[in-house]
């Protein structure tokens, strides 16, 4: 687990694989089977809603899909570390 003060390459590690599950998701390719269902579910809304754990805290996120398609991985990665360090940067 991770808190904000974590060293950037576990933040980074962390939110790494949340991105490329978030892009998997947006294509419609095979993901985890432990989230798939959720996902198949939320692709029927207009935005995504998902929680990242950390020792110290619970983050909530809410996207739009359109927002999710239209930011490559690395730029969903940055947004989801600056939101775990606490940042106040929007994505662009």
């Amino acid at each position: 687990m991770t808190t904000k003060q974590s060293p950037l390459s576990a933040l980074k590690r962390q939110a790494n694989h949340i991105a490329a599950m978030l892009k998997a998701a947006e294509r419609g390719e095979k993901i985890d089977v432990q989230f798939a269902e959720k996902i198949r579910e939320a692709r029927g809304r207009r935005t995504f809603k998902f929680a990242v754990v950390m020792d110290d805290k619970i983050l909530t996120i809410e996207m739009p899909w359109t927002q999710i398609k239209g930011t490559s991985e690395t730029g969903l990665s940055e947004y989801i570390v600056g939101q775990m360090r606490e940042s106040r940067d929007t994505v662009q």
